[in-house]
Protein backbone atom coordinates (compact mmCIF):
# COMPACT_ATOMS: atom_id res chain seq x y z
CA UNK A 1 0.00 0.00 0.00
CA UNK A 2 2.81 2.40 0.56
CA UNK A 3 4.27 2.07 -2.84
CA UNK A 4 1.84 3.98 -4.51
CA UNK A 5 1.89 6.55 -2.14
CA UNK A 6 5.53 6.79 -2.08
CA UNK A 7 5.15 7.20 -6.23
CA UNK A 8 2.80 10.09 -5.73
CA UNK A 9 4.69 12.02 -3.45
CA UNK A 10 7.66 11.47 -5.60
CA UNK A 11 5.74 13.03 -8.67
CA UNK A 12 4.43 15.74 -6.74
CA UNK A 13 8.12 16.51 -5.80
CA UNK A 14 9.37 16.19 -8.85
CA UNK A 15 6.77 18.61 -9.89
CA UNK A 16 7.50 21.02 -7.51
CA UNK A 17 11.18 21.06 -8.40
CA UNK A 18 10.13 21.42 -12.19
CA UNK A 19 8.06 24.03 -11.46
CA UNK A 20 10.76 26.06 -9.27
CA UNK A 21 13.25 25.30 -12.09
CA UNK A 22 11.05 26.99 -14.57
CA UNK A 23 9.98 29.88 -12.25
CA UNK A 24 13.41 30.98 -11.91
CA UNK A 25 14.30 30.53 -15.95
CA UNK A 26 11.44 32.93 -16.27
CA UNK A 27 12.78 35.69 -13.96
CA UNK A 28 15.83 35.54 -15.34
CA UNK A 29 14.77 35.92 -18.89
CA UNK A 30 12.11 38.83 -17.58
CA UNK A 31 14.79 40.33 -16.02
CA UNK A 32 16.90 40.41 -19.27
CA UNK A 33 13.94 42.20 -21.26
CA UNK A 34 13.79 44.86 -18.43
CA UNK A 35 17.00 45.62 -18.43
CA UNK A 36 17.08 45.85 -22.50
CA UNK A 37 14.18 48.71 -21.64
CA UNK A 38 16.05 50.61 -19.48
CA UNK A 39 18.92 50.90 -21.88
CA UNK A 40 17.02 51.92 -24.18
CA UNK A 41 14.76 54.23 -22.17
CA UNK A 42 18.57 55.84 -21.25
CA UNK A 43 19.26 56.40 -24.29
CA UNK A 44 16.49 58.32 -25.36
CA UNK A 45 16.41 60.04 -22.29
CA UNK A 46 19.87 61.05 -23.64
CA UNK A 47 19.04 61.98 -26.34
CA UNK A 48 15.77 64.40 -25.55
CA UNK A 49 18.23 65.72 -23.03
CA UNK A 50 20.69 66.42 -25.74
CA UNK A 51 17.97 67.86 -28.10
CA UNK A 52 16.93 70.45 -25.40
CA UNK A 53 20.11 71.80 -25.02
CA UNK A 54 20.48 72.34 -28.93
CA UNK A 55 16.79 74.09 -28.34
CA UNK A 56 18.41 76.08 -25.37
CA UNK A 57 21.71 77.58 -27.49
CA UNK A 58 19.04 77.95 -30.66
CA UNK A 59 16.71 80.41 -28.87
CA UNK A 60 20.07 82.60 -28.24
CA UNK A 61 20.84 81.65 -32.48
CA UNK A 62 16.98 83.00 -33.04
CA UNK A 63 18.22 86.70 -31.20
CA UNK A 64 21.06 86.60 -32.94
CA UNK A 65 19.15 86.37 -36.53
CA UNK A 66 16.62 89.27 -35.03
CA UNK A 67 19.28 91.47 -34.80
CA UNK A 68 21.11 90.67 -37.51
CA UNK A 69 17.89 91.46 -40.14
CA UNK A 70 17.04 94.41 -38.13
CA UNK A 71 20.46 95.53 -39.04
CA UNK A 72 19.55 94.85 -42.60
CA UNK A 73 23.63 93.72 -42.90
CA UNK A 74 22.74 90.99 -45.59
CA UNK A 75 26.07 89.20 -44.57
CA UNK A 76 25.44 88.80 -41.09
CA UNK A 77 21.74 87.28 -41.42
CA UNK A 78 22.74 85.44 -43.95
CA UNK A 79 25.56 83.83 -41.64
CA UNK A 80 23.47 83.29 -39.18
CA UNK A 81 20.35 82.19 -41.06
CA UNK A 82 22.85 79.22 -42.16
CA UNK A 83 24.07 78.70 -38.54
CA UNK A 84 20.50 78.85 -37.19
CA UNK A 85 19.07 76.41 -39.79
CA UNK A 86 21.97 74.29 -38.82
CA UNK A 87 20.93 73.62 -35.66
CA UNK A 88 17.70 73.15 -36.30
CA UNK A 89 18.62 70.41 -38.45
CA UNK A 90 20.90 68.86 -35.80
CA UNK A 91 17.28 69.12 -33.07
CA UNK A 92 15.30 67.82 -35.50
CA UNK A 93 17.75 64.74 -35.84
CA UNK A 94 18.43 64.10 -32.18
CA UNK A 95 14.19 64.33 -32.00
CA UNK A 96 13.77 61.89 -34.49
CA UNK A 97 16.49 59.32 -33.15
CA UNK A 98 14.89 59.99 -29.61
CA UNK A 99 11.45 59.15 -30.70
CA UNK A 100 12.41 56.23 -32.69
CA UNK A 101 14.49 54.99 -29.45
CA UNK A 102 11.41 55.60 -27.18
CA UNK A 103 9.19 53.40 -29.49
CA UNK A 104 11.46 50.90 -29.13
CA UNK A 105 10.71 50.36 -25.51
CA UNK A 106 8.34 47.59 -24.24
CA UNK A 107 5.92 48.28 -21.07
CA UNK A 108 6.53 46.38 -18.47
CA UNK A 109 3.85 45.46 -17.91
CA UNK A 110 3.74 43.86 -21.82
CA UNK A 111 6.61 42.04 -20.33
CA UNK A 112 5.40 39.89 -17.99
CA UNK A 113 2.15 39.75 -19.87
CA UNK A 114 4.24 38.19 -22.54
CA UNK A 115 6.18 35.89 -20.62
CA UNK A 116 3.54 34.28 -18.83
CA UNK A 117 1.38 33.63 -21.93
CA UNK A 118 4.61 32.44 -23.69
CA UNK A 119 5.03 30.06 -20.65
CA UNK A 120 1.63 29.17 -20.21
CA UNK A 121 0.78 28.47 -24.14
CA UNK A 122 4.24 25.99 -23.32
CA UNK A 123 2.08 24.64 -20.86
CA UNK A 124 -1.00 23.34 -22.25
CA UNK A 125 0.93 22.88 -26.27
CA UNK A 126 3.87 21.46 -25.07
CA UNK A 127 3.79 19.36 -21.33
CA UNK A 128 0.38 18.49 -20.95
CA UNK A 129 -0.06 17.41 -24.80
CA UNK A 130 3.44 14.94 -24.37
CA UNK A 131 3.21 13.91 -21.12
CA UNK A 132 1.04 11.46 -19.97
CA UNK A 133 0.33 10.73 -16.20
CA UNK A 134 2.73 8.22 -14.18
CA UNK A 135 0.33 4.38 -14.18
CA UNK A 136 -0.22 4.26 -10.47
CA UNK A 137 -2.63 1.78 -9.16
CA UNK A 138 -5.97 3.68 -7.44
CA UNK A 139 -6.04 3.72 -3.78
CA UNK A 140 -7.59 0.07 -2.37
CA UNK A 141 -6.67 -1.92 -5.33
CA UNK A 142 -2.90 -3.07 -4.33
CA UNK A 143 -2.68 -3.96 -0.87
CA UNK A 144 -6.06 -4.21 -0.15
CA UNK A 145 -6.78 -5.21 3.62
CA UNK A 146 -9.58 -6.70 4.97
CA UNK A 147 -11.99 -4.66 6.90
CA UNK A 148 -14.01 -6.10 9.82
Amino acid sequence: MGGWIEAWIDTFRSLGEALLTVLKAELATLQEDLKGSGRHLMVALGLLGAALVVLFWLTGLLIAFLVAVLCIWLRVWAATLVVLLLFVAGAGLLVWLGLRRLRQIENPVETVRRHVDDHLDWLHNRLLREGRPPELAPPGIDDEEDLP
